[in-house]
């Protein structure tokens, strides 16, 4: 996924459950990338891993 913004990051990670994926780090949610960055990383059953990041 290229960058998005805040909402379409937030959206997405809200929906991603309800689709087969898994939050990953949902206890540092938006800032598992860091404190200066907006990103959400969710996981599904066969193991793929996606890094959503606002601009």
């Amino acid at each position: 996924m290229s960058r998005g913004a805040l909402h379409q990051v937030d959206a997405l990670m809200a929906a991603a459950p309800s689709h087969g994926w898994s939050p990953l780090f949902a206890e540092r949610y938006p800032h598992a990338g860091g404190p200066d960055c907006h990103a959400g990383y969710l996981a599904d059953q066969d193991g793929y891993e996606v890094e959503l990041v606002a601009d």
